[in-house]
């Protein structure tokens, strides 16, 4: 038996046309990747070149192992197929052009029979995958899916340079037939179409069919939504490192402007994230403003900034070699309506479920900051939460003497009392002025003095940790907040900060730092749930109601707890404790995130109602929160749809009804 391989650029004649085709290709190529790359440059500085380990181990597992795309099985698995199918077919490519054009023995004997078959098997894949994506788009049509020219344009292409590699090796085998043919099982079957003659002459048209819509392919990438092909690993590499609830921070003293209205405003990362988008909609169908009938689909934001980023920044270009001042043209009205930007809840689900890292959160917030802080625009509502946070140190604008009433005749210690305690217990605004988050700063409080822990309250002396007003734009109060807490903090001798509040969780441990505020703080639920494993807390009684808890966005999401209070909560019901159809990382917010706790929801249907009815339609009585912001909202939901079958308790005030006193 001869030595299985096969002559490169059989039955071709004039082949080395392709070498012109393929300088022409990248030529378009390379100038559609440059007029992209000078519009990143308009962005400002920003360090994403630091951690090179942890940045490469981020592209191979989500971007080479594709692991993130994988959380959503059909449609991960339908590109997969089709990403798996056109690396190895490259790779094989790439291993003829060796062998060709640099005399390398590559493909014979065994290695050359294994590559046939390899080839095979992954070019039905890619066909299959490029198959499903059509039925999927054309036939299912997902609400998240786009239909444009461009997916139609892409998917055929990729299926006509699939479909004529086949029938060229098919040919091949029919007007050769090598005796290792069948290594090449789907071109073997197709050889049986073709008579020799037949075959020969196919080939020959084939060939150039397949040479000329790759080159096409290639050409056309920066153009069109491929071009994520390169950008989203490029994505990944420069993802953002910080702790996933640290927002940026400003220099007010120093800062021209705040916020982000022009779109070189944004850094170069912000933008080059716009170009990573793949559209596969995966952030629109998390989304609660989304899901709610809002006006904001964070698909729709980043691809609306990407063509706003193409009109304005050639405009930005354009004037900067002629030298002339550009009119200014804010984001906020033009390219993105108002109402999309105070919808965000900032819940982090778009960014929980991206596939290449784009950083949604931000992007709002920075454009929330120039409404604020630039144009003095934003929902009526929050005039009162401002005006409270700047003269009275909380959003609900209550007396600041009040902040310690709730405590009264319950036995809870002051740095007077205690000045030196194990726990400092930040209470937070609505943990002190909210009458439903009250009744989990009491409970929480019966908790702790059963347990003997050694903790102490500030008092009067605290004041908001200043999350509504970063998270709503007005970068100024916050900082004004954060300052004074931190010197609050660092009067005191404490060994940690405690809070019940996800959002004050998370306010003083990633952002406080930004401010030389390091302090280690945990959630009430990591201290109860401690307390119980270790014996210092134990139950005297047990939930009977069929009970679910409810992951808070900012204790989730943002920090990866959802452990600790699902395993309060067994012990509580002695295991038998059901999930809402939406938890853990794919848990569905309850519309109070990002300062719309003090906004009105005058659009759409209402998030925390979209909320409680998955706990009605699992039929659970008691539904657990740890977080103040969700304890109201569902509350608040419960009776205005009249679930009075329903309670909606935070796990301190659970645990505490099954404390004897």
């Amino acid at each position: 038996m001869p030595t299985p391989t096969r002559e490169i650029y059989w039955n071709i004649t004039g082949h080395n046309l392709v070498y012109a085709a393929f300088a022409v290709a990248v030529i378009v190529f390379a100038w559609g990747f440059y007029r992209r790359y000078r519009l990143y440059r308009l962005g400002q500085p920003e360090n994403r070149f630091d951690q090179i380990g942890k940045r490469l181990w981020s592209v191979i597992k989500n971007g080479v192992a594709q692991i993130s795309v994988m959380k959503d099985r059909f449609p991960g698995s339908m590109h997969v197929a089709i990403y798996s199918g056109m690396v190895v077919l490259t790779i094989g490519t790439f291993l003829v052009l060796l062998q060709a054009d640099f005399s390398l023995k590559i493909l014979y004997g065994q290695f050359y029979l294994w590559y046939s078959l390899i080839l095979d098997i992954f070019g039905v894949l890619f066909i299959l995958g490029i198959l499903l994506a059509l039925f999927r788009r054309y036939v299912i049509r997902p609400d998240r899916l786009n239909i444009i020219l461009d997916d139609a344009v892409i998917l055929f292409v990729l299926l006509i340079i699939g479909i004529t590699g086949f029938l060229l090796e098919g040919t091949r085998i029919a007007a050769t037939n090598p005796q290792w043919a069948n290594w090449s099982p789907v071109g073997y079957m197709i050889a049986g179409w073709f008579t020799e003659s037949q075959a020969i002459t196919a080939h020959r048209i084939l060939w150039w069919v397949h040479m000329v819509m790759s080159m096409i392919g290639i050409a056309y990438v920066p153009y069109s939504k491929l071009f994520h092909v390169l950008m989203s690993p490029a994505n990944m590499y420069f993802k953002s490192l910080k702790p996933r609830g640290e927002l940026s921070t400003i220099d007010i003293e120093t800062a021209e402007t705040f916020g982000v209205s022009d779109i070189s405003e944004f850094t170069w990362k912000q933008l080059l994230d716009l170009d990573a988008c793949t559209h596969c909609g995966r952030c629109q169908d998390q989304c609660p403003a989304y899901n709610s009938e809002k006006p904001l689909s964070p698909k729709k934001l980043i691809l609306d900034l990407n063509n706003h980023l193409t009109i304005r920044g050639n405009e930005l270009i354009k004037a900067k070699k002629t030298e002339t001042e550009p009119d200014p043209v804010p984001i906020a009205g033009t390219a993105v309506a108002e109402d999309e930007i105070w919808a965000c809840t900032t819940c982090m689900a778009c960014q929980e479920h991206c596939p290449v890292d784009i950083e949604h959160v931000q992007k709002i917030v920075d454009l929330r900051r120039a409404l604020v802080l630039m144009d003095s625009k934003f929902p009526q509502e929050l005039n009162t939460a401002f005006k409270g946070l700047e003269t009275n140190a909380n959003p609900w604008n209550m007396g600041a003497a009040l902040r310690a009433e709730w405590m009264e005749g319950l036995n809870v210690p002051t740095l007077a009392d205690n000045p030196e305690p194990d726990y400092l217990w930040f209470v937070g605004c609505a943990g002190a002025f909210d009458d439903q988050a009250k009744a989990t700063s009491e409970a929480f409080a019966k908790i702790l003095n059963k347990a003997g822990v050694s903790y102490a309250i500030l008092g009067t002396d605290e004041q908001c940790c200043g999350d509504p007003a970063r998270r709503s734009g007005n970068e100024y109060v916050f900082q004004m907040l954060a300052e004074t807490n931190i010197e609050a903090f660092k009067s005191v001798k404490f060994k940690k900060l405690i809070t019940a509040c996800p959002h004050c969780f998370n306010t003083i441990r990633n952002e406080y730092p930004q401010f030389d505020g390091q302090f280690e703080i945990i959630h009430h639920t990591e201290l109860i749930h401690e307390l119980m494993e270790t014996g210092k807390l134990k139950l005297d009684k047990k939930i009977s109601e069929t009970a679910a808890y409810h992951d808070s966005c900012y204790l989730g999401r943002y920090h990866g707890i959802y452990d600790e209070p699902r395993h309060i909560m067994k012990k509580m019901t002695n295991g038998n404790l059901k999930e809402l159809k939406r938890n853990r990382s794919s848990s569905f917010c309850c519309g109070g995130g990002g300062a719309r706790f003090f906004m009105e929801e005058n659009i759409g249907s209402r998030i925390n109602h979209l909320r409680i009815q998955e706990a009605a339609d699992a039929k659970i009585n008691t539904l657990g929160v740890a977080c103040p912001f969700c304890l109201t909202m569902l509350s608040d939901a419960v009776k205005e749809k009249e679930l009075d079958n329903i309670r909606v308790k935070d796990i301190a005030q659970l645990i505490a009804e099954l404390l004897d006193d």
